[in-house]
């Protein structure tokens, strides 16, 4: 595109006639006709292609998710506030075990005595 219409003057410095104005005018008018498309045309471009990326974006979040969800349900993560819950655990499992303990020496004990009483 030529900027020559901004000039209205010749080179010679002498005025250009109406015929001329016009016709720099129409000039002028059909390059920002033409700059006018192709920034629409741009813009249609950077819309579809921004869309493109959104989608692109979307499906690589999804699969983030569903990747950390499985590795989470493979490790079976407990979170750090159970804590107080498994020592309560562990110290009911000794008890359990102290108490079974305690049942079959007394079972054992009864059956010598038995045993030695026949």
């Amino acid at each position: 595109m030529e900027d020559n219409w901004e000039n209205p003057y010749e080179e010679n410095g002498v005025t250009l006639g109406p015929e001329e104005a016009l016709i720099r005018e129409t000039e002028k008018t059909k390059a920002l006709k033409v700059e006018k498309l192709q920034l629409k045309d741009t813009i249609k471009k950077l819309k579809i292609k921004n869309n493109t990326l959104a989608t692109t974006k979307q499906s690589l979040e999804n699969q983030l998710n569903s990747l950390t969800d499985y590795s989470e349900s493979r490790i079976s993560f407990k979170p750090s506030n159970s804590y107080d819950t498994l020592q309560s655990d562990q110290k009911s499992q000794i008890r359990w075990s102290f108490y079974i303990l305690i049942f079959n020496l007394i079972s054992l004990a009864t059956l010598l005595f038995f045993l030695l009483n026949q």
